[in-house]
């Protein structure tokens, strides 16, 4: 497995990806990206899942997000 920029959680009997998306508050198409090699239909006990770091959403300043920025005179 490639390093995992999160942390592993190690399958134990009954989980699921969605189940585990919810327990850890992480999208489940994220949970596919980051395991792309991962069998989904036949999650095994021991087998390893990365749980990826859930990261804030950036902040964009509001006169950004109008097109209100710094310009800069051309002349």
């Amino acid at each position: 497995m490639e390093k995992c920029m999160g942390f592993l959680h190690t399958v134990e009997k009954g989980d699921t990806l969605y189940a585990l998306s919810r327990r850890y508050r992480v999208p489940l198409g994220a949970l596919l990206y980051v395991n792309p090699y991962i069998n989904v239909y036949n999650l095994q006990v021991g087998d390893e899942v990365c749980i990826p770091l859930r990261r804030r959403p950036r902040q964009v300043p509001p006169e950004k997000e109008r097109g209100e920025g710094k310009t800069i005179a051309s002349g």
